[in-house]
């Protein structure tokens, strides 16, 4: 059977071209074959479990650096924060001076003329008080000063005329006794030298003139000191007497204004005792006055921390109460009493801390600051 030259080409061309495809094939399972031979020479693709696993151990790692880092910050900040000097905060308190007012003597309460809380002058009348004792006292005291006046003017004076003339009198009298008992004692001694009268007479009749002289002499010095008047002894103890006669009026007097007590300096009435007709005894205060235009801060400070304040000038406080800062100047520094010193034992050894006390003065004047407001102070602590 004959075949058409055609379709026997056609089958040529076929197969030629499949050839190739099978040697394709033959050298990709070649490829395959020296692959499997040879495998640990090409690393093998991850699957997506590995890159998932491998993804969050990235993460943890960085994770844990982030930690470590930001644990590293917190430790060194922490260091740097505890070698700061510590700030602490103090509270003052705002103190005036008290003047506590009393009177001298022993009286009843008469009269308030102010009220707790009512501002005062200088000089202004507080309270007055009643005492019949005293102006007992005052009168008697008046009475004795006219009873020395009348004896000073006495003793500078002297006596009075009529008596100087009197005692004159007296004197010339007993000075013609006594020249009479002179002239009788001469006769009775020539008659005694005659032997007329006895011894006895004789000695009688010189009594008589001895007795006559010395009278004689004590009338004419009585005549002269009253002529002469008084020494300077009495007039020294006129004078004395006079003085302490005008002295015990004066206290009088004194005691008298102490009836009426007067603000000494200005300021508020910060509390008033008693009630009007109750007693009041000496040196006990009736009226309490702040002086409240002269305000400062009163600060307690403990010794370990007194070095931290003590070389500032100034200091900045707060005001709760008026919600204001204000600056403070350091006036002056008193230290406590024993009360307030921290006193320290064996086991905890160091030493006794005590207290002081620093004056502060606003540097301003501030409205509105008041007695007993509190002041809050921040001071950093010394290393």
């Amino acid at each position: 059977m004959s075949q058409n030259p055609s379709s026997s080409n056609s089958e040529r061309d076929t197969d030629q071209v499949e050839m190739p495809t099978v040697d394709a094939e033959n050298d990709t399972s070649t490829t395959t074959e020296n692959i499997e031979v040879a495998p640990e020479n090409i690393p093998a693709s991850p699957s997506p479990d590995d890159l998932q696993q491998t993804s969050k151990r990235g993460k943890l790692k960085i994770m844990v650096a982030m930690m470590v880092i930001l644990l590293l910050g917190l430790i060194s900040y922490g260091l740097w924060k505890a070698y700061l000097p510590k700030t602490i905060e103090l509270q003052g308190r705002v103190e005036a001076e008290t003047v506590h007012i009393s009177t001298k003597v022993p009286s009843r309460i008469e009269e308030f003329y102010v009220t707790d809380g009512q501002p005062v002058k200088k000089g202004q009348a507080l309270v007055r008080f009643v005492s019949p004792e005293l102006e007992a006292k005052k009168e008697q005291a008046q009475a004795a000063l006219q009873s020395a006046t009348a004896f000073h003017s006495t003793v500078y004076r002297g006596a009075q005329q009529e008596n100087i003339e009197t005692l004159y009198a007296n004197w010339q009298a007993m000075k013609t006794q006594a020249d009479l008992a002179a002239t009788t004692y001469k006769r009775g001694e020539n008659l005694f030298q005659q032997g007329v009268i006895s011894r006895q007479r004789r000695d009688e009749m010189l009594a008589a003139q001895t007795s006559a002289r010395e009278t004689a002499e004590a009338a004419y010095q009585q005549y002269a000191r009253a002529q002469r008047g008084s020494t300077e002894q009495q007039k020294l103890t006129a004078d004395a007497q006079v003085a302490m006669a005008q002295a015990a009026v004066k206290e009088a007097n004194a005691l008298t204004e102490e009836t009426k007590l007067y603000s000494p300096t200005d300021g508020t009435v910060s509390k008033t005792y008693g009630k009007p007709t109750e007693l009041v005894a000496t040196g006990i205060p009736v009226v309490s006055i702040l002086e409240d235009h002269d305000l400062w801060v009163g600060l307690n400070v403990r010794e370990d921390m007194y070095s931290s304040i003590y070389k500032t000038k100034t200091l900045e406080g707060f005001i709760p109460a008026l919600n204001r800062k204000a600056n403070f100047k350091v006036k002056k520094i008193d230290a406590e009493g024993d009360f307030a010193t921290i006193k320290t034992t064996r086991q905890t050894g160091g030493y006794d801390i005590r207290s002081f006390k620093f004056h502060l003065v606003p540097e301003q004047t501030i409205p509105d600051l008041k007695v007993g407001m509190s002041i809050l102070f921040k001071i950093e602590e010394a290393k």
